[in-house]
């Protein structure tokens, strides 16, 4: 029987996503899931709320010029709640625009119930993230996702 605790999700999600297989990983998630992004840069959004939100931004970001080749010091941590881990590891790789190496601290928070996630949270330095790939390189992530935000407000409004 396939384990599919919040620690096997968590090994799962760090596969697809070096495989840059996202939307393989949006489908982790439950329906109504979340993915928490606390520390965002303006024009990025800090909640993403129900797999398909989550899928569209994960595709949206697949243009940035990154490759994550691993993630290495990796400790997770168990907590009292069976339902919750908390990882901390470093993503490594290279930025393929200027060559130069890409490397961030992440601190993630990962809640499953029933085989999928229903919250994962996410802490990075958006500063490490802009002096590692530059603000050039970012600025197309920035806009297309403004504009989709802008788009799903005026369907709303």
């Amino acid at each position: 029987m396939e384990d599919t605790g919040p620690r096997a999700l968590l090994d799962r999600a760090q596969q697809l996503f070096l495989r840059k297989d996202l939307d393989g990983f949006a489908d982790l998630f439950a329906a109504d899931g979340t993915h928490e992004l606390p520390f965002a840069p303006p024009g990025v959004p800090r909640l993403l709320r129900g797999r398909e939100e989550i899928r569209r931004y994960l595709t949206s970001i697949t243009a940035t010029p990154m490759e994550l080749t691993g993630f290495h010091d990796l400790a997770v941590h168990e907590t009292r709640d069976p339902e919750v881990v908390i990882a901390e590891y470093e993503g490594r790789g290279r930025v393929v625009s200027t060559g130069r190496p890409y490397r961030m601290t992440y601190i993630q928070l990962l809640r499953a119930r029933g085989g999928e996630i229903v919250t994962w949270r996410d802490y990075w330095s958006p500063l490490a993230g802009f002096r590692a790939l530059g603000l050039r390189a970012l600025l197309p992530t920035v806009a297309r996702t403004a504009r989709a935000r802008w788009r799903r407000a005026r369907q709303a409004g």
